[in-house]
């Protein structure tokens, strides 16, 4: 009976690793989308700005620096603002283009290297859990499968030792 229970709790170690792994390449893909998704509406913004220094025949550079240099703080203010989202693009662009051209083996380093933790907090608000039946998926869940049976071992292990620990304790106290 009992060694039914413990394969019984194994299995169930090793499913739970898969579920849970498995769930990486789906809440990449949500978070990608929402990357996507910050970066269009700043390279909207940024074609506005881009517009508004063609006017005046000055590059988008040219048109920040001038808002800089302004003697004026609202103006040095807004060329802060207006700089801070260029280097926002680019910093979200290639942290999309590198998550995007990633093997499937480096994309959670680079997740983690490249990531933006605001929209990655804002995608796990929204996340919501499925199952992926891709080649990504089933190798994430064949990683979680001997992640879990090897959780499953150290507690097992770390268990015995503390239950040997105290029978030990027990018959020494007796003698």
């Amino acid at each position: 009976m009992l060694k039914g229970l413990v394969g019984l709790i194994d299995r169930l170690f090793a499913v739970m690793g898969a579920l849970a792994f498995s769930q990486f390449p789906l809440f990449i893909q949500q978070y990608q989308q929402n990357l996507l998704g910050h970066v269009e509406e700043l390279k909207i913004q940024l074609q506005a700005m881009q517009s508004a220094a063609s006017v005046t025949g000055k590059s988008l550079q040219q048109y920040i620096v001038k808002f800089l240099n302004s003697a004026d703080t609202d103006f040095q203010l807004q060329g802060a603002l207006m700089n801070n989202m260029v280097e926002r693009y680019y910093t979200l662009n290639d942290s999309f283009q590198a998550l995007q051209e990633a093997s499937i083996y480096f994309k959670p380093f680079l997740f983690i290297k490249y990531g933006d933790w605001k929209i990655a907090k804002l995608t796990w608000q929204s996340y919501k859990i499925g199952i992926s039946f891709t080649s990504e998926g089933a190798i994430y869940a064949g990683i979680g499968v001997i992640v879990g049976v090897a959780i499953y071992g150290l507690l097992s292990k770390l268990i015995k030792g503390l239950w040997g620990y105290y029978y030990q304790a027990e018959e020494k106290s007796r003698i």
